[in-house]
């Protein structure tokens, strides 16, 4: 395993990521900090959330030019904040995610989806029109079943709420075909990215 995809924090863990850290190419070490942080969200423990947290923080306090790193590191940490039930500021970095890829169009994260789930679980009616843009944007980049059935089932749900039948209709149609998919379409990998458990 690699120094910086550790899946636990003791002290020794910590000592050994920053010395190799500390070695590592300074064109790598946010690069390293992210890949870290992401590692130890994927464990769902709250004092590893934690520090993932502070991982990300460092990241962009002491390298706030690694313009590669950093949408993906607003983005993971609304995963932190949407994991630890902190809704708005979840919805917060979110939302930088987006705005950071704006400015750099080629750097491509999930926070378009991640905020556009929590604006319409929140019931932000005010914020659907933008959730609308950045979705119908991504749309037909959108290629595992599960991101095509969250995109779909958010449309439809937006365009119900603003009286588009119609397009309500024809979303949730999509939304359905893609939950229903058994295999992602790729060759080694059938099962990845499939629709596995329904989200309310």
């Amino acid at each position: 395993m690699e120094w910086y995809r550790k899946k636990s924090w003791t002290e020794n863990d910590k000592e050994h990521f920053f010395a190799k850290l500390k070695r590592a190419r300074k064109d790598n070490r946010a690069e390293y900090l992210r890949i870290q942080a992401v590692e130890l969200i994927e464990t769902d423990k709250p004092k590893l959330l934690e520090i993932a947290e502070s991982l990300l923080t460092q990241m962009l306090n002491e390298y706030p030019d690694e313009d590669f790193s950093i949408g993906s590191a607003f983005d993971s940490l609304g995963d932190i904040y949407q994991k630890q039930d902190k809704t708005e500021k979840a919805i917060e970095f979110y939302k930088k995610a987006v705005d950071f890829e704006k400015k750099y169009p080629n750097i491509k994260t999930q926070a378009y989806l991640g905020y556009s789930e929590l604006i319409i679980k929140t019931d932000k009616t005010d914020k659907f029109d933008f959730v609308k843009k950045i979705i119908l944007e991504r749309f037909n980049e959108v290629f595992f079943p599960i991101e095509r059935y969250k995109t779909a089932s958010i449309l439809s749900i937006i365009y119900h709420r603003q009286n588009y039948l119609e397009l309500s209709e024809k979303y949730d149609q999509i939304a359905e075909q893609y939950a229903n998919k058994e295999t992602s379409g790729l060759r080694y990998h059938k099962y990845l990215g499939i629709v596995t458990e329904r989200t309310n």
